[in-house]
C-alpha cells in the first residue's frame, strides 16, 4: 500500500466512459425475467384457469406496458456511462429523464464481478459497487468489458491507495494462498442438507407438473389394475414410496442449485482482501477488504456436524436483503470440514484466542426453555390425541424430545467478550457460532419482558451494519453492564476539547 497522495484530475480533464455497445444485448435476458416476475400475477390465473383466464384485451394491454418497460429498460443501459473523478463513481444514465448518480470510493465496501451465461457468450462482464447505504448494490454496470470493469475497479482502489491487485473471472492468480475449494461431492451434501423455501417453491412446481402427468398417463393403468393395487398393505407401500420419491426430489432439487451456485468455487487471500470465485452458468466474483469484516458466522446444523461439514458466513458493512443469512452475507464458504473450522476463523479474525472460555447462558433460562417445550408438546398432542385416539396418542412422544432438546440448546448456549471481538454460541440442532468485531457495533440494548421479568432474567441484542446477534440470556444487572462495555472505544479524529476556541454569542 502506498503512502503517497494521489493526483485527482478535475472533472472537466476526465472523459465519460460508455457500455460496450452489445450491452442492451447482455440484459435483454435479465430485464425480460425481472419485468415478468413483475407480472406473473397477472399470468398465473390464465395458466391455472385455462379458457377462464383473463379476457384478450386485458393480455394485450399487460403485454404491451411489458414490452414498454423492457424497451424504457434496454434504453436505460445504452445511454449508460460513467467515470471517476475526483474521490467519486459518477453513473449517469438516459436523455429525456436523467440520473446521476455519485458513490464515495472511500464508502465502498465490496465490489462484485458477475459473468452470466449471455454475457459470458458476448465476452462481457457486470461490475457491482457496494457501500453501506441499502439492500441493493449502489452501482450495478452491466455489459463492460473485462478490461474497462479491470480499469474501473483499479481507479476505485487507487482513491482509497490500495495496491492490491485485481482478477476477472478466469484470470490466473500466481501470488494467493488458497484458503478453500468446493468439490462436486461436497457441494451435493452441501445442497442436500440446505433444504430452504426457494427449493420448495420449485419442487411444488415440480409436483404439479407430476399430478398432470399421473392424471393423463398413470391414471388409467391403476383402473385397468385396481384389484392387485388394492391388496392390503398397499396404501402403506404406497405411501412410503411416495414419501421417499418426494425426499429424494427435494435433494436432487437443492442439490442442483448448490452446483449452479458454487461449482469450481475458489477463496484465496490476496494480503489485504478476501477473493471468493464460483458458479456453473453465472461465474460470481467477489471481493471484501479485511479492514472491512464486521462479522462472521459458523453455520453447523446437526446434519452436516454428522456429516463433518459446516459453512462460513462472512458479513461486512455492504447491506444486503434477504429472509436467510446466507442471502445476506457478502462472502459465503458452502463445504468447510469440521476441522478445518477454527483455522479458517482464524484466517478471517486474526483477533481471535485461541482457546475460549465462554460465559454460559443464565441458569433460570432452562426452566423457562423447558415450560415452553411441555407448552408446546401439550398444544400439539392434545388436539392428536382428540381427533385421531390411539394414533393421535403417539405425539405425546413429541414432549420427552423437546425436553432433550431444550437441555442441549441450554448446554450449548455461551458468550464471550474479548478487547476487541463478542463471540456468541447458540443452538443444538441449527448450531451458530457468530464473532463480532466491537470496532463494528453500532448499538447494544438490553431487554427484559414480561415473562423475562417473572423468571428473573433479560437479554442483551448488539447491532451491526444490517444484522445483528442476540446474547443467551443473563441476569438483568448483567445486561446492563453489558451494554455499557460492549461497544469499543474508537481513536478520535477531533483536537483535544482543550484547543478549541472558544465560542462567542452575539452581545
Amino acid at each position: 500500500m502506498s503512502s503517497e497522495p494521489v493526483a485527482l484530475a478535475s472533472p472537466e480533464e476526465v472523459p465519460w466512459k460508455k457500455l460496450s455497445p452489445k450491452a442492451p444485448l447482455a440484459a435483454l435476458l435479465p430485464l425480460s425475467g425481472m419485468i415478468g416476475r413483475i407480472f406473473l400475477g397477472a399470468l398465473l390465473p390464465t395458466f391455472f384457469a385455462r379458457e377462464q383466464g383473463l379476457p384478450i384485451i386485458l393480455l394485450v394491454i399487460v403485454a404491451s406496458v411489458a414490452v414498454l418497460m423492457l424497451a424504457a429498460g434496454l434504453y436505460e443501459v445504452a445511454t449508460t456511462s460513467y467515470r471517476v473523478v475526483g474521490a467519486q463513481l459518477e453513473i449517469r444514465s438516459g436523455i429525456f429523464t436523467r440520473t446521476s448518480r455519485f458513490i464515495e470510493a472511500a464508502r465502498v465496501q465490496n465490489t462484485e464481478v458477475l459473468q452470466p451465461f449471455v454475457s459470458k457468450l458476448l465476452g462481457l462482464v457486470e461490475v457491482k459497487v457496494e457501500t453501506a447505504s441499502g439492500g441493493k448494490a449502489d452501482g450495478h454496470l452491466r455489459g463492460l468489458t473485462p478490461e474497462d470493469a479491470q480499469a474501473l475497479i483499479h481507479a476505485l482502489q487507487a482513491v482509497r491507495r490500495e495496491g492490491a491487485a485485481v482478477l476477472l473471472p478466469g484470470d490466473a492468480a500466481p501470488e494467493e494462498r488458497v484458503l478453500s475449494e468446493a468439490r462436486l461431492g461436497g457441494l451435493l451434501l452441501y445442497g442436500a442438507t440446505a433444504l430452504g423455501l426457494g427449493v420448495l417453491a420449485v419442487a411444488m412446481g415440480a409436483m404439479h407438473e407430476i399430478a398432470e402427468t399421473f392424471h393423463k398417463l398413470l391414471l388409467p393403468w391403476m383402473e385397468a389394475h385396481w384389484e392387485a393395487l388394492a391388496a392390503p398393505g398397499m396404501v402403506w407401500l404406497s405411501a412410503t414410496v411416495a414419501a421417499i420419491a418426494g425426499l429424494f426430489g427435494l435433494w436432487l432439487v437443492s442439490g442442483a442449485r448448490a452446483v449452479l451456485q458454487f461449482h469450481g468455487f475458489r477463496l484465496v487471500d490476496t494480503g489485504t482482501h478476501l477473493r471468493a470465485v464460483g458458479g456453473l452458468i453465472t461465474r460470481r466474483q467477489v471481493t471484501v477488504r479485511r479492514a472491512r469484516i464486521q462479522q462472521v458466522v459458523l453455520d453447523e446444523p446437526l446434519l452436516r456436524r454428522a456429516l463433518g461439514f459446516g459453512s462460513v458466513e462472512v458479513e461486512t458493512a455492504g447491506v444486503r436483503t434477504g429472509r436467510q443469512s446466507e442471502d445476506r452475507a457478502e462472502l459465503l464458504v458452502p463445504v468447510v470440514p469440521t476441522a478445518r473450522m477454527p483455522e479458517l476463523l482464524k484466517d478471517f479474525v486474526p483477533e481471535l484466542p485461541d482457546a475460549m472460555s465462554f460465559q454460559g447462558a443464565h441458569p433460570k433460562a432452562l426452566l423457562r426453555a423447558r415450560i415452553r417445550a411441555v407448552g408446546l408438546s401439550v398444544l400439539v398432542a392434545a388436539p392428536a390425541t382428540w381427533f385421531w385416539g390411539a394414533w393421535g396418542a403417539v405425539a405425546w412422544l413429541l414432549l420427552p424430545a423437546q425436553l432433550f432438546g431444550a437441555w442441549f440448546d441450554w448446554r450449548f448456549q455461551g458468550w464471550l467478550v474479548t478487547e476487541a471481538l463478542v463471540v456468541v454460541r447458540q443452538g443444538f440442532w441449527r448450531r451458530r457460532t457468530t464473532v463480532v468485531q466491537r470496532s463494528r457495533i453500532q448499538s447494544a440494548r438490553a431487554r427484559q419482558g414480561p415473562l423475562e421479568r417473572g423468571y428473573g432474567v433479560a437479554h442483551v441484542r448488539i447491532d451491526v451494519a444490517g444484522s445483528h446477534v442476540i446474547l443467551p440470556s443473563v441476569s438483568w444487572a448483567e445486561a446492563q453492564s453489558l451494554i455499557d462495555v460492549l461497544p469499543a472505544r474508537r481513536p478520535t479524529r477531533h483536537a483535544p476539547l482543550a484547543t478549541l476556541p472558544d465560542v462567542r454569542l452575539p452581545g
